[in-house]
């Protein structure tokens, strides 16, 4: 205050005359805001209205015009007619709804089915909207949709049968919730899937999350489900433990005669656990695999190194690190390293080594060539021939280790996966019989007897390393044993691939939020699942409201680590009048 010379009485009068015409100007711009959004929800309903009762005009007009007699053609414009009502429908908005029908098919497939993002929707459909009459929804309008399609599909009642086959799993995320999903299929309809179902096959009958998985829990949603389909004939699992306990109850209280189903893909890999686990062989290829990646993974050599080793079902992709070491021994022996460096040089080791094998009159006249640089392998042999007496037979593999440039910057980095070569054969007979086994049971099914003739498209015995066909003698009596389960004359599931390949694609909606938690987008599994149609996308919105979603989050999940963490870092208020 100290520097206006206006008296501070005078500077009051005006410091509040100001402040009450920008409170009148904020609330007139308020006042103008309210009318407009009026305005503007009154077109909509207008508009929306006006689609409304055009279609039943036009419907009414179809019905009350005379059917052609047989024989006689149709005229052109009653076939255009017949032909407007459903691009007429997908042009209309669903009741109370602002965007049109289509705009929601177009906006959930590429969200569900072509990996878009809620961001990457609206931009797409602006691309589009040259051509057809779309809208463009918000990234959240989009989200909402998936939301609520997903819970409308999870909350159909689902069809009372007799054999039904479950799939069940947990999914895990950030923080203590798991997630039961049951999926559902019913066994009559295997035969159609080839035994092993799509997506579009599996109906989503139960999704479940809890903080705390316990066998009694999993059997109480097991009851419950049941209570509402059917009690099914086969349950299909990984054998985690409180699942595997929770199926176990399940059985003895309900279903007695419900058939447990250890996953062949998980079997194999316990088996694989069991035999591979103590051998320090194979622990040592692991780390020498692991140490040269790290090594080279910013060099020329990056393009040869071994897939990243995973945290998680290590020993289901056992057969992805047995390749790569094959197919490394593979390139050593072509001999053709060109993609490292295509230069040959006659080296001080090179030369040393052919005086040492072949005596040193011979090689005495390549001295002069020591050092010299030649294009590829060819015009150094030809270099050699010219200077010596010396023929390509002369030049074994220790020479070429030294001499070809290509060649020593490989072994510089994969020389020890020479070493394996041995252990590698057997790693592989191993690995190439258990996915023989899992390809015929997850094409074929699983039945009583299925050993014999699944033993009779394998590998004989005699072809074997003795530690492989012991391997695939245990593989095959599991194999026995849950197939003695399986009642005379059916033919059920063997796998539970399919839930897995569900939670790989949730985990790419879920890789693309800030916390990778258990949360609302659970719901896009059904979503997903399930044929998004013009008529089901219709009774989703007519059914199920935003309000109905938050409802189900707030019983199901409660309150998300996202909303916590903005809670818990918020920053205080700031009272602008005292301040």
């Amino acid at each position: 205050m100290d520097t206006f010379k206006t008296p501070v009485a005078r500077l009051a009068r005006l410091f509040q005359k100001s402040r009450d015409a920008w409170d009148a100007w904020k609330a007139k711009a308020r006042d103008k805001q309210r009318r407009l959004r009026a305005a503007q929800v009154k077109i909509r309903d207008l508009e929306t209205s006006r689609a409304y009762w055009k279609d039943r005009a036009l419907t009414a007009e179809r019905e009350r015009s005379p059917a052609p007699a047989d024989g006689a053609a149709t005229p052109p414009a009653v076939a255009g007619e017949a032909e407007e009502p459903a691009a007429h429908r997908l042009g209309l908005p669903p009741p109370g709804h602002q965007h049109a029908l289509l705009v929601m098919q177009l906006a959930l497939r590429m969200y569900l089915s072509a990996g878009l993002g809620s961001r990457g929707v609206p931009r797409v459909l602006n691309l589009l909207a040259p051509w057809l009459p779309v809208s463009l929804p918000a990234q959240t309008t989009v989200l909402n949709w998936v939301y609520r399609c997903g819970l409308a599909i999870l909350q159909r009642p689902p069809e009372r049968r007799t054999d039904w086959i479950f799939v069940a799993d947990h999914t895990l995320g950030l923080g203590a919730s798991k997630c039961l999903v049951i999926l559902g299929l019913p066994a009559q309809r295997l035969l159609e899937t080839g035994y092993s179902p799509d997506h579009h096959a599996m109906q989503v009958l139960a999704v479940a999350v809890t903080t705390h998985s316990t066998g009694e829990w999993v059997a109480s949603v097991l009851g419950a489900l049941a209570a509402r389909t059917g009690r099914p004939v086969q349950i299909v699992a990984d054998h985690g433990s409180d699942l595997h306990k929770g199926i176990g109850l399940f059985q003895q209280q309900q279903a007695p005669e419900c058939v447990e189903t250890y996953d062949i893909s998980h079997r194999i890999a316990t088996l694989l656990k069991a035999e591979l686990s103590p051998d320090a062989r194979w622990q040592e290829l692991l780390r020498h695999a692991r140490t040269t990646r790290a090594a080279f993974q910013q060099t020329d050599l990056a393009f040869l190194l071994a897939p990243r080793q995973r945290t998680k079902a290590r020993f289901m992709h056992v057969e992805t690190h047995v390749a790569w070491a094959q197919n490394i021994l593979i390139y050593h022996d072509r001999g053709d390293f060109s993609a490292i460096r295509r230069t040959c040089v006659l080296s001080v080791a090179a030369w040393d080594h052919l005086c040492a094998r072949l005596g040193g009159a011979r090689v005495h006249p390549l001295r002069a060539l020591i050092g010299s640089r030649y294009p590829d392998k060819a015009a150094l042999v030809e270099a050699l021939q010219a200077a010596s007496d010396l023929t390509p037979t002369d030049l074994d593999d220790a020479f070429w280790d030294r001499a070809d440039t290509g060649r020593a910057r490989f072994l510089e980095g994969f020389a020890w996966v020479r070493a394996f070569r041995e252990e590698l054969r057997v790693y592989a007979q191993m690995t190439e019989q258990a996915k023989a086994i899992q390809t015929f049971l997850k094409t074929k099914g699983l039945q009583a007897g299925v050993v014999e003739p699944l033993r009779a498209t394998l590998a004989p015995p005699a072809t074997l390393t003795p530690r492989a066909a012991q391997f695939t003698t245990r593989v095959l009596a599991q194999v026995a044993a849950e197939a003695a389960k399986i009642p005379p004359g059916e033919t059920w599931l063997a796998s539970s691939d399919i839930i897995e390949s569900v939670f790989g694609k949730y985990k790419t909606f879920t890789a693309r939020g800030p916390l990778k938690e258990i949360g609302r987008l659970v719901l896009a599994i059904p979503a997903f699942l399930t044929d998004l149609t013009a008529p089901v996308i219709r009774e989703a919105m007519a059914s199920v409201r935003t309000l109905d979603v938050e409802q189900w989050v707030k019983t199901h999940l409660g309150d998300s680590m996202l909303s916590k963490r903005r809670r818990a870092f918020r920053a205080p208020a700031l009272d602008m009048k005292n301040a």
